[in-house]
């Protein structure tokens, strides 16, 4: 069996990253009337917020801050024939690594198909199952510089030249097939309106953009969207 995926995630909050990497909470630096307190001072508090700034904006794709919320995985054959559209999704970050990694078990996938899986999903994933202390199943060796067992669209499509990184989105328009539904900066706003559905069928279409671009990759003409997602199975973790 073949699998395509994709995760979606949100950032910690800003006290959590905070307490992770053992900053001090908001409001401890010094006082801009204590005695002593110059343009000096100033430059360099400044300095360091912004500089803070940047760690925790940076800190949203490090599964060792943030967390999954959503797992789709699109199943196929091993001669690529549609087999099911599943997505978890939910507060409960364990169960919903438990049940994706038993899915795996039950699937035993020869090929895992991503767009940024290698840099991005299943690194994530890892991190967030020791953190939740969800064994995974199988063993998915991330060698970089191979097809197999993970199909990286966005590496392989650049060989694995980091100055041709692409967005999947831009790839799919590329190579004329379906394209996201949204971008990746509206999965907070989904999240934080308990939009949990919308949240999985989006994820759900990202895994099909995904296999469409490997399908043309291959030289494969890609199923209908209608087929390959034919009756999702949306799970809600509470």
């Amino acid at each position: 069996m073949k699998v395509v995926l994709d995760i979606e995630t949100v950032q910690a909050s800003r006290e959590e990253w905070a307490r992770l990497v053992g900053k001090p909470s908001e409001g401890t630096g010094p006082d801009p009337g204590e005695v002593g307190y110059d343009l000096f001072t100033a430059g360099a508090a400044e300095e360091a917020r912004r500089a803070d700034d940047e760690s925790y904006a940076k800190s949203a794709f490090d599964g060792t801050f943030s967390r999954i919320v959503c797992i789709g995985l699109l199943e196929f054959s091993d001669q690529m024939e549609a087999r099911s559209a599943i997505a978890w999704y939910g507060e409960n970050e364990r169960e919903l690594l438990r049940q994706f990694w038993a899915r795996l078990a039950q699937d035993r996938p020869t090929l895992y198909i991503t767009h940024n899986g290698l840099g991005f999903d299943l690194p994530f994933i890892k991190k967030r199952s020791i953190i939740n202390q969800v064994k995974p199943s199988i063993d998915i060796n991330l060698a970089k510089f191979r097809t197999e067992p993970v199909y990286d669209t966005m590496a392989i499509w650049s060989n694995w030249d980091t100055r041709g990184w692409v967005k999947l989105d831009v790839l799919a328009r590329a190579l004329q097939v379906d394209t996201k539904s949204g971008s990746g900066a509206q999965v907070a706003e989904m999240w934080e309106k308990r939009q949990g559905r919308e949240l999985a069928q989006y994820c759900l279409q990202d895994t099909y953009v995904t296999y469409a671009c490997y399908c043309r990759m291959n030289f494969r003409q890609p199923l209908s969207k209608e087929v390959v997602l034919l009756q999702p199975e949306l799970r809600d973790i509470a």
